[in-house]
């Protein structure tokens, strides 16, 4: 497999190299080679100044972006929340002039890890962690629904059957369909003890090794998978993983097969597991694939198709937890850094390829299908540190181009 990397040149990059080339011309060259190299590279510049106005993805979002949530609609881009508070964005990928522009504030407060999706012309937010109105940290089961026509938010009478963070959220025949994320109440109770703790840290360290130290069952990760019908607002069983729920997986879907790729397995666990739901016919099936990103599996990776191509890429873990946790060490990642990977890889004939690499290691940013490919929006590098470009990937005969 090989990687093509797209390298954009600014304009001021352009008028540089055009400058030191015509000054080495004109101290090695003769009048007429200085003639013709000019013609070459007048016509070199404007090839590349119409590369450049072509080939940059998306211009930079409006602040760095992070753990937030978005959705496509008709070519039009919309990403909010996380690291961009309540704010909202959209941003008509067709326009001759791309710009993001504000929105409607999101009324539910600043939320991380929503989830959100299009259904009828209307966005839907699920969920997400945020502060209550006593200012605890807690995880939301909610739903808003936004108008893009009115630019309104409205907060619906209608209540998932438990927390949504973590959690995943995809369309499929009109229905929106959740599965994944912690568990509410030992999440809440986690931040609780916390804000109970003070500054005690004596008190903080034993709140954390209480929390850490336990076995990934005993975290009850959501493995159920619940659909939301927006005509009736109302939540409906839909099947039950028949292995473990997981937080912060990737998920893409096309037709009728959806596919959940790594995410934890408890907090600071990740896993290398993949897993696919099957609509096909009257039975939902749930099938496990091979592997990727092993050993130790990531989360807040990236996922999407091009050309019929799954694509993976992206996400952060810590090297050694998967080993640590074999070895009956149950707080797996405590002294372990969080690192980011930037492998790419594709699903070829029953099994995962390493095809190309991102320019540096993200996650936690936004996955969108766009133009045939997928769509890389925000996330965060080395640090956590919080990023406003985008990268977009496609596949042709199982080769991998990345565009930054």
């Amino acid at each position: 497999m090989t990687t093509l990397t797209v390298r954009v040149f600014t304009t001021a990059e352009i008028i540089y190299r055009k400058t030191v080339i015509a000054l080495v011309c004109h101290l090695n060259c003769s009048r007429q080679e200085t003639v013709t190299m000019n013609k070459t590279i007048t016509a070199l510049t404007i090839i590349m100044a119409s590369f450049a106005a072509n080939a940059s993805v998306l211009p930079e979002t409006p602040v760095p972006f992070k753990s937030g949530t978005g959705a496509i609609d008709n070519d039009t881009v919309y990403i909010g929340l996380g690291s961009a508070g309540t704010a909202w964005y959209k941003l008509d990928t067709q326009a001759k002039d791309k710009k993001w522009t504000a929105l409607a504030a999101f009324p539910g407060g600043p939320r991380d890890q929503a989830t959100s999706a299009f259904i009828d012309g209307n966005l839907y937010v699920f969920g997400g962690i945020g502060k209550n109105s006593e200012g605890l940290t807690q995880v939301f089961n909610d739903v808003h629904k936004y108008n893009p026509k009115t630019n309104s938010w409205v907060k619906l009478m209608s209540h998932a059957p438990m927390g949504m963070a973590g959690h995943v959220t995809f369309v499929h025949n009109g229905k929106a369909y959740v599965t994944g994320g912690v568990n509410q109440n030992i999440f809440n109770g986690y931040f609780e003890d916390l804000n109970e703790a003070g500054k005690d840290s004596t008190t903080i360290d034993k709140i954390n090794a209480h929390y850490f130290d336990k076995k990934a069952e005993d975290y009850f990760f959501n493995k159920f998978l619940l659909s939301f019908d927006p005509s009736t607002q109302q939540w409906s069983y839909a099947g039950e993983s028949p292995w473990y729920g997981t937080a912060g997986a990737a998920v893409v879907n096309k037709g009728d097969k959806t596919w959940l790729i790594n995410g934890e397995a408890k907090p600071g666990l990740r896993t290398d597991a993949v897993f696919e739901l099957d609509f096909t016919g009257n039975n939902l099936k749930w099938n496990k694939l091979a592997p990727v990103a092993s050993p130790d599996g990531v989360a807040g990776g990236f996922a999407g198709m091009s050309n019929d191509s799954l694509i993976f890429a992206g996400g952060a873990g810590f090297k050694g937890s998967r080993e640590n946790y074999q070895n009956g060490k149950n707080y797996a990642h405590e002294g372990l850094k969080k690192s980011y990977s930037a492998d790419i890889h594709l699903w070829h004939n029953g099994k995962w390829d390493k095809s190309g690499e991102l320019s540096q290691g993200r996650a936690y940013g936004v996955s969108l299908p766009w133009n045939n490919s997928l769509l890389i929006i925000g996330g965060e590098t080395a640090g956590g540190k919080a990023v406003t470009d985008s990268v977009l990937i496609s596949v042709k005969d199982n080769k991998v181009a990345v565009q930054n």
